[in-house]
């Protein structure tokens, strides 16, 4: 079987997972990493058994497939560059600054008839997977999701909205087939020049409320879904790849020597989950797409639609403040 031949643009804390798995991929051949840090890139490249480049433009005619894992600025440029070269590309979240840059790689990806995946990794959560097996849109009341942290380094070109809220966001749109009628949001900076903290409300045309929830100023860390239907509570725990089913609680009558009491049990399910590591799904997924020119779970559309939300949110929050 022949190998797809993949590379990784970027080598930070993320980029060096995706050079990780896929050096452990069987039907790929890791042709390189690219960073503009020799010495980081080396590093990463030594590693895991591959070649180092300093620019991507060295590869653009050597691959089949990136993984594009630099700054957002960079998402455009870069996919384009490689669109415009006839590679599949998957480009990590959120797909690009604006809209109009999602836009026109968008058009560049289906003009080349090219495979463009968006790095939502929660949709490959396999406690996300699972749920889809028991949730009902039709009876959703409503969703509150909740993504905190203490602070860290990580991150220093954007706020929690673009860098956490926005994978509850694409969930939720997952979900939720339907039209937002209202967003409220709020945030605030403590530590820097973006929010670190940051609160909305979507309510949908069909009647839904989602409630989100991103800090990296609280000191726990804690990644949650919670659905509520008429007939049932569910709860995600994304980190520990958790599933909790609550369904109505059953009344029963107990007659004692005080009389007849009711007497309610909760009714709790807790499904077997997958401990996979959800980038390798990920990524797993974005190859077989690539292979079989089937449409990836996370196209560029729905990475579009996901950050109009989040820019949006980020409007409300200015505008608040």
């Amino acid at each position: 079987m022949e190998k797809t031949k993949v590379a990784v643009i970027g080598a930070g804390n993320m980029g060096k997972n995706h050079v990780r798995i896929y050096s452990e991929m069987n039907n790929v051949e890791l042709i390189g990493v690219v960073d503009l840090n020799e010495t980081i890139g080396r590093e990463i490249a030594g590693k895991f058994n591959t070649n180092y480049f300093s620019d991507y433009k060295e590869i653009l005619n050597d691959v089949n497939a990136v993984s594009i894992v630099v700054p957002t600025k960079y998402h455009y440029y870069i996919a384009k560059e490689f669109l415009n070269s006839r590679v599949d590309v998957l480009i990590e979240k959120p797909i690009t600054i604006n809209l109009n840059e999602a836009d026109e790689i968008i058009s560049l990806a289906d003009k080349n008839k090219l495979i463009l995946q968006v790095g939502h990794v929660e949709r490959f959560n396999p406690a996300i997977i699972e749920l889809s097996k028991y949730i009902k849109p039709d009876e959703i009341i409503s969703i509150d999701a909740s993504r905190i942290g203490p602070f860290g380094a990580r991150i220093t070109d954007s706020g929690v909205v673009l860098d956490l809220m926005i994978h509850d966001v694409d969930i939720i749109l997952g979900l939720i087939k339907d039209e937002i009628a209202s967003i409220n949001a709020y945030g605030r900076n403590i530590k820097g020049n973006h929010e670190d903290y940051a609160a909305a409300s979507i309510k949908f045309k069909n009647g839904i409320i989602a409630n989100l929830t991103a800090s990296r100023i609280t000191q726990r860390r804690q990644r949650t879904l919670k659905i509520t239907e008429t007939e049932k509570y569910m709860k995600v725990d994304y980190m520990n790849k958790i599933l909790e089913i609550y369904r109505q609680s059953q009344a029963k009558y107990v007659t004692n020597d005080n009389g007849v009491k009711f007497i309610y049990s909760d009714v709790v399910e807790r499904p077997y989950i997958s401990q996979e590591e959800p980038l390798k799904l990920e990524l797993q997924s974005f190859v077989e797409c690539v292979k079989s020119r089937k449409n990836p779970v996370v196209d560029g559309i729905a990475g579009r639609k996901a950050l109009d939300v989040a820019l949006k949110i980020l409007d409300k929050i200015n505008k608040n403040e």
